[in-house]
């Protein structure tokens, strides 16, 4: 279940609360029972494991660039390409 921080706009009281997603927001404050309003803040999420990062499918550093050698019928790939199916692009 989501924790979600609520402050008072009359007192300045910050709570947390354990709510489902679909559970209406609190209204009021339990110290002096004015208005409160959700806190948006950052999140720390941290994503682990392969395919989360730019270098995990980035090609190899020179291959395949525009200097690279081009199709001929003696050579169907370029000789830096990594890909096995024979294909720059």
């Amino acid at each position: 279940m989501p924790t979600y921080t609520y402050e008072c706009g009359k007192c300045g009281f910050r709570f947390e609360i354990e709510q489902r997603i679909t559970a209406a927001p609190r209204k009021r404050c339990p110290e002096c029972r004015g208005a409160v309003h959700r806190v948006i803040h950052a999140v720390n999420h941290i994503l682990k494991g392969p395919g989360f990062y730019a270098t995990d499918y980035r090609k190899p550093a020179g291959a395949c660039d525009a200097g690279a050698e081009k199709e001929t019928d003696a050579s169907p790939a370029c000789s830096k390409c990594p890909q096995k199916d024979g294909g720059c692009s």
